[in-house]
């Protein structure tokens, strides 16, 4: 079995254990949610490299001494192994140290604009406390078009710095940039979204980009592979997804240069 296949097959294993939670849980959509969370963290700690972590919990700032600088709950923390790096400990909740905090990962059985607007929320908060990487992890399908509604109608806070380049629209500049996910999976659509700069042959953008990718049999790969792929690359890890097929028209734009 080759690699693609493997995570083809993992990612219908992971289908499979939300929805036998649905079912089992109709009337109690948390216990969805904590079963797509664990599921999740499981198969990530089958690949992150020995020196980092994983858990559920908060991201704490301590050089920070001041009201607020504890995260939102976060369903999945990627954090670097020391002694410092958890602040408090209790069951599978931890206390995890901004300083070691290098990726936090939001968890949806399914997504809607709220809920959306909720996480971009959390990940503003996430950008003050000094992570930089957040990523969204949908079980359930959601369009490209929803999410890129979704993001003009977020009320961005405008920012004050009058050095970066002001774009078409006033609710994006670069600035802003850094309160955005890495990117965004849906994994019943099987469709994977990465913020990248977007170029053809007549204009220079900023958007998510999404990858169609085919293995050696002309299978596009799993999404789920891309999402670990993405992963290992922010870990400097060995984990290579080649991306030969890139194509602009399977994402949406948030900036015009």
């Amino acid at each position: 079995m080759t690699q693609e296949d493997r995570y083809r097959r993992q990612a219908k294993i992971l289908l499979d254990r939300r929805n036998e939670a649905k079912s089992l849980f109709s009337k109690h959509k948390p216990s969805i949610g904590y079963v797509g969370e664990h599921v999740l963290r499981q198969a990530l700690k089958g690949v992150l490299p020995s020196d980092f972590r994983v858990c559920q919990g908060f991201v704490f700032n301590t050089s920070l001494c001041i009201e607020g600088m504890l995260s939102k709950q976060c369903d999945i923390v990627i954090y670097r192994k020391a002694n410092e790096a958890v602040v408090y400990s209790v069951g599978e909740l931890k206390v995890i140290n901004a300083c070691y905090a290098v990726a936090v990962i939001e968890v949806k059985s399914s997504i809607r604009k709220e809920s959306f607007f909720t996480t971009l929320k959390a990940f503003e908060r996430l950008e003050e406390l000094g992570v930089r990487n957040k990523f969204i992890f949908v079980f359930g399908s959601v369009s490209k078009q929803s999410l890129s509604n979704w993001f003009f109608q977020y009320n961005y806070p405008k920012s004050n710095n009058n050095e970066w380049m002001v774009m078409d629209t006033e609710l994006y500049d670069w600035s802003d940039k850094e309160r955005l996910p890495n990117s965004i999976l849906s994994l019943e659509s099987c469709k994977y979204y990465v913020l990248d700069h977007l170029q053809d042959e007549k204009k220079d953008r900023i958007g998510y980009a999404s990858y169609k990718i085919t293995d050696s049999k002309n299978m596009e790969i799993s999404c789920l592979q891309e999402f670990f792929a993405s992963i290992m690359e922010m870990l400097n890890g060995k984990f290579y997804v080649d991306q030969n097929d890139y194509s602009i028209k399977d994402g949406f734009t948030l900036w015009k240069m």
